[in-house]
């Protein structure tokens, strides 16, 4: 599929979707990058901003004469973006998402874009615990890691768009990608949020580097993730079932001062760890 990139719109210009328009500022610098505004008070700090070219209001004007559309926003509300572009979108226009789970926004955008245009899913491994167009930088996506879970005659443009970009790109199909992250991101999410809400806070002042680094991304955006847990919640529930079944050999171990078992256990993270 020969694709003439004129105009990229970004409905969610966060801390991705900033990101990503800066990124593609620099290495497409002929292309017009659009964003959407949600409200007045969205409209002036991205215009202030100035990490699009174009700021609107209107999801007629911001599609119009549109090539790619990038939808990065929690998962549930690409779903709902894909009704309310429907109507808007050009013929042979390339729609893709950031989400952070894959299997229900594929199955979704089948229900509710038009037959007419190409949905290639798409997941950038990068980002931050910080949130917001104000902390966008053009440089999040280069060396990062970046899944496509969608197969049509978009997929080979859009795999050299992401490349440009400076990813490695990996293909996987939604239900592995879901599977994969649930063990990767999503409960290593599970395991912050618990743990800062485990540890009372007036002993936060004592914490030293590890529970820091441990808890660092219990930072992150609750509507995010709220949306990855719910979207991916069988994958979820499983590896946090895995993991409380290792704390309880932890918690078993310690409470019988089973030295030979607690050594096992941490040996065996050591030798995981050495291999990532």
């Amino acid at each position: 599929m020969k694709v003439r990139l004129e105009k990229i719109s970004i409905i969610g210009v966060g801390l991705m979707g900033g990101s990503l328009a800066l990124a593609i500022k620099k290495v497409y610098p002929n292309v017009s990058v659009w964003g959407y505004a949600r409200s007045e008070k969205s409209y002036r700090k991205l215009n202030k901003l100035k990490l699009v070219d174009e700021v609107s209001v209107d999801l007629n004007d911001l599609l119009k004469g549109s090539n790619m559309i990038i939808l990065a926003t929690p998962v549930l509300t690409i779903i709902d973006y894909f009704k309310r572009i429907a109507p808007f979108l050009e013929k042979e226009s390339i729609v893709i998402d950031l989400g952070s789970t894959k299997f229900t926004i594929e199955k979704m955008a089948k229900k509710y874009l038009p037959k007419y245009v190409n949905f290639v899913g798409c997941h950038p491994l990068c980002g931050s615990n910080r949130c917001g167009p104000q902390n966008a930088y053009g440089e999040i996506y280069k060396g990062s890691v970046c899944i496509i879970t969608s197969l049509n005659k978009a997929t080979p443009f859009v795999k050299r768009f992401w490349e440009k970009l400076g990813c490695k790109v990996y293909f996987m199909s939604p239900s592995l990608h879901d599977k994969v992250l649930s063990y990767v991101s999503h409960l290593p999410h599970v395991v912050s949020y618990a743990l800062s809400c485990a540890v009372p806070k007036k002993y936060f002042v004592f914490s030293s580097g590890s529970f820091r680094d441990v808890t660092r991304i219990s930072a992150s955006s609750p509507q995010i993730w709220h949306d990855v847990f719910l979207s991916n919640n069988r994958n979820v529930i499983k590896q946090i079932d895995r993991y409380i079944k290792v704390l309880e050999s932890f918690r078993k171990a310690i409470k019988n001062s089973d030295t030979k078992g607690i050594l096992k256990l941490i040996r065996m993270a050591n030798k995981k760890h050495i291999c990532i």
